[in-house]
């Protein structure tokens, strides 16, 4: 699904993002559903569990927004660490050969992998384009994060982190599914949403999304996954296809 490279750089500057920026930091998608079971999938599997192409930070967007953990982490990226804006995203561009930033503006596109970092709010405040120039993805479900504060906390390269909370997250991961355009993207997540559920201290009987997703999106989520999405899945995972249907089944079932 992902090329080996490809998990490698990503982590390589993930974890220059979480030394380089001021603690605790939110991690979310695929690193933080990493964080959350990798221990228990490699005892199990002999192997770490998949790692994510991109990096996403949630941000919360309460208070002043030109002094926020955003707008310092926005300046630590681009000042520091050399991403350029690019939409609602940051980039860098890494030389699939040399593994090195790419300042060539002539090296061929194949050989150039992008690396992006998400920053993700839990709301757009109607004055954050004026701000910062761009309109960020959104998550709703980051207010429980923060406002609530449905989250663990863990140590990693040696700052504190905020992962969702394991039902928020595999929440923000089902009502994911229905919306990608993109197969290797919908893949991951059905992956992520059976390892959250199989290699967490969670009963998987007891997972009730109930209270962040609506039972529109858990149907849609269940719709949206074809019997050849599950198959690929279950190569990625190491586990049967069956054994992935019968779990996401049970988690996105109406209680």
């Amino acid at each position: 699904m992902y090329k080996e490279f490809e998990t490698r750089t990503s982590y390589k500057y993930l974890k220059e993002v979480i030394k380089s920026l001021n603690e605790p930091i939110c991690i979310l998608g695929g690193w933080a559903v990493f964080f959350h079971i990798n221990m228990r999938y490699e005892k199990v599997q002999g192997r770490p569990y998949l790692g994510s192409r991109d990096i996403d930070l949630g941000f919360n967007t309460t208070g002043d927004l030109k002094k926020s953990a955003l707008s310092q982490a926005i300046k630590t990226l681009t000042e520091k660490l050399n991403f350029k804006p690019l939409s609602f995203r940051l980039v860098k561009e890494i030389h699939t050969e040399t593994e090195e930033e790419i300042k060539d503006k002539t090296v061929p596109t194949h050989f150039i992998f992008p690396m992006y970092v998400d920053l993700i709010t839990d709301c757009i405040p109607n004055d954050f384009r004026k701000i910062f120039g761009f309109t960020p993805i959104d998550e709703p479900l980051l207010r429980r994060v923060f406002e609530k504060r449905e989250f663990i906390i863990m140590k990693g390269f040696g700052k504190k982190l905020l992962l969702p909370k394991l039902e928020l997250l595999l929440a923000m991961k089902v009502n994911s599914v229905p919306n990608r355009d993109r197969e290797h993207k919908k893949i991951k997540d059905i992956c992520d949403i059976f390892a959250l559920a199989w290699y967490s201290d969670i009963k998987i009987g007891e997972i009730n999304l109930a209270k962040y997703a609506s039972e529109k999106n858990l149907k849609k989520c269940l719709k949206s996954i074809t019997d050849k999405d599950f198959e690929k899945a279950a190569a990625q995972i190491g586990h049967d296809k069956g054994e992935l249907k019968r779990i996401i089944d049970i988690i996105c079932k109406e209680k």
